[in-house]
């Protein structure tokens, strides 16, 4: 429960602005202490220089105080320009990838605690001693030149954001980095098919437990539910995978056991909080969710309202790149087993073919009109094909043939339908 509250934190839009508000907080109130009681001490440290008088010192701090809250309102709307562009011109989901952005919340939690340190030094300095010298006004004018060079930062930022390539660039690196973890998480473990599972599970007893709550599986500790199993002599069985959205009428593991270990409330109840659900997707370890994402940017570049078919070509481009490292991996079920262990996980891996439908499919739906869009398609599917297994190639040649069938009455003009039947020659061939 801890680790869920900790990730939720992690993920929060306010993290950096709460954390650097507190530093506000107390930066001031150290600022104001040393002024008031330790001013002669600090003085043998400090150059004349950061000293000023408490009347130049309300002054500056006013100033500092207003130029914060206009950056932040600036940057508050520009945000907000930005959110409405990613979901009217790419897709709503990948307006978190902004939101969370760390540059952009550091710049949030600058441009915040700024002004949260200004307020709260006018508020302690003392006016009735205006000769007094302090240094609260020249720390301010530190901060205030920390929070231009984060607002050059931010802009910076906002320009590369708004730019198609570099979104697709990054949520590339995004999907590129859960795969791989994917990846090692396979490399640690086996793949069985069904009927193996079936021979294992045979002659046992099992429990069906269902999801408490409505949404998708946004995250699974599988660590912890081996240490579940290990210690029990379970096995657990997942049929669902992360990013699948259950109900609470829904089975999302099967425990097997002997006839003598029957599990108790408390073991259950750990096994369900080792799943998290939520009411939305997450890219904490579903990469097939990233993957969608840049499906939709394709599929909206697509739309007649945008009209740009080149960069759905590029999304296909990186569709191919990505299923390339997935399409060696066979389907069936994980097995996170240690060497002497009765107790082990089993979930269900990823399907290649259903990676495929979902992928394609509707970019093809809205994009067979555009002979050129066809053959971004299938030179994608050429990409995904180079390391794959025999059995996921025979998936893809399948799938190119049944594309192919569909678009020879489909009205192209003879060089676009040459060049379709090229491209279709060169992914079956390879």
């Amino acid at each position: 429960m801890f680790k869920k509250l900790l990730n939720t934190i992690k993920t929060s839009i306010w993290l950096y602005p709460t954390l650097y508000s507190l530093f506000a907080l107390v930066l001031s109130f150290t600022t104001t202490t040393i002024d008031q009681n330790y001013s002669n001490e600090v003085s043998n440290y400090l150059f004349g220089l950061f000293y000023t008088s408490s009347l130049l010192a309300q002054t500056v701090l006013s100033i500092i105080a207003g130029a914060f809250i206009t950056i932040a309102t600036f940057t508050f709307s520009t945000t907000m320009i930005v959110l409405t562009m990613y979901s009217s011109q790419f897709t709503p989901r990948v307006v978190e990838n902004f939101l969370n952005n760390e540059t952009t919340m550091k710049s949030f939690g600058i441009f915040l605690s700024g002004f949260i340190y200004s307020i709260t030094s006018l508020l302690f300095i003392n006016m009735s001693q205006s000769d007094t010298l302090i240094i609260a006004a020249s720390v301010g004018v530190i901060y205030v030149i920390v929070g231009l060079i984060y607002f050059i930062i931010f802009i910076h930022n906002v320009s590369t954001h708004i730019q198609a390539n570099g979104l697709i660039l990054r949520l590339q690196d995004e999907a590129f980095s859960k795969i791989t973890d994917y990846r090692n998480l396979i490399e640690d473990s086996n793949i069985i098919s069904e009927r193996v599972v079936n021979t294992i599970i045979e002659n046992k007893k099992k429990l069906n437990l269902i999801s408490q709550n409505d949404g998708y599986i946004q995250q699974i500790n599988y660590s912890k539910l081996q240490r579940i199993a290990q210690k029990h002599n379970f096995i657990l069985c997942f049929q669902k995978v992360v990013g699948q959205y259950v109900t609470t009428e829904k089975r999302i593991i099967t425990l097997y056991y002997d006839g003598d270990q029957h599990p108790d409330q408390e073991i259950i109840r750990e096994i369900h909080e080792c799943i998290w659900i939520g009411n939305k997707k997450t890219e904490t370890q579903d990469f097939s969710f990233t993957i969608q994402k840049i499906v939709e940017i394709a599929m909206k570049a697509l739309s007649p309202g945008v009209n740009d078919p080149n960069t759905a070509i590029h999304c296909l481009k990186i569709i191919g790149v990505l299923l390339r490292d997935l399409a060696d991996i066979e389907s069936g079920y994980v097995v996170m087993r240690d060497e002497n262990e009765n107790g082990f996980v089993l979930y269900e891996a990823y399907d290649f073919e259903i990676l495929l439908y979902d992928t394609y499919q509707q970019i093809i739906l809205y994009g067979k009109v555009d002979a050129a869009v066809m053959i971004g398609v299938f030179k994608s599917l050429r990409f995904s094909k180079v390391n794959a297994s025999s059995k996921n190639i025979q998936l893809i040649n399948d799938f190119a043939i049944n594309l192919f069938d569909k678009l020879i009455n489909n009205g192209y003009d003879p060089l676009d339908y040459v060049r379709i039947s090229k491209e279709y020659n060169q992914l079956i061939e390879l």
